[in-house]
């Protein structure tokens, strides 16, 4: 009789550790590529980066059609991601997006090689480089710059 309680215990304590042990927690860029597959499932190939600010997660990702990057707005709303827009951004070959809706965000890959720095407002622009074709820099501003207000340093 106390073999077969212990047999029932321990099968219950590895059944609790399997049950447990196996469970994992959805990390946010796996909710990330959730909804852009769901969204922007046409055109999303595969995220680049992100950045978190205030409700927004402002998402980099490839054009799966097009040599570009997109840029999406997700919204966190009471734990809740939820999508809110996305558009078409610079082409992989150079160029620049200034998106202000709903946030103001500056994606900017320079034509012209060699650049060190990017400056919108003369403020220096994060630089991202997820691989050897794939490199941008990226600021968020007060209001939409014209292309005066972009400095390219060597």
């Amino acid at each position: 009789m106390r073999s077969i309680k212990l047999t029932y215990i321990a099968f219950s304590l590895i059944f609790l550790g399997l049950l447990f042990g196996c469970s994992r927690e959805i990390s946010l860029e796996d909710e990330i590529e959730k909804i852009l597959e769901s969204s922007e499932g046409k055109d999303y190939e595969r995220v680049i980066d992100y950045d978190i600010k205030g409700e927004f997660i402002v998402v980099i990702y490839k054009s799966k059609s097009n040599e570009q990057l997109n840029v999406g707005f997700i919204r966190s709303n009471n734990s809740e991601l939820d999508w809110e827009t996305g558009m078409g951004g610079p082409e992989l070959a150079g160029g620049y997006s200034f998106i202000s809706y709903p946030l103001i965000v500056n994606i900017i890959i320079p034509e012209e090689q060699n650049i060190k720095e990017v400056k919108v407002f003369g403020e220096t622009a994060k630089f991202v480089r997820f691989s050897d074709d794939i490199e941008y820099w990226i600021s968020f501003t007060e209001k939409t710059p014209s292309s005066l207000d972009v400095e390219y340093l060597k």
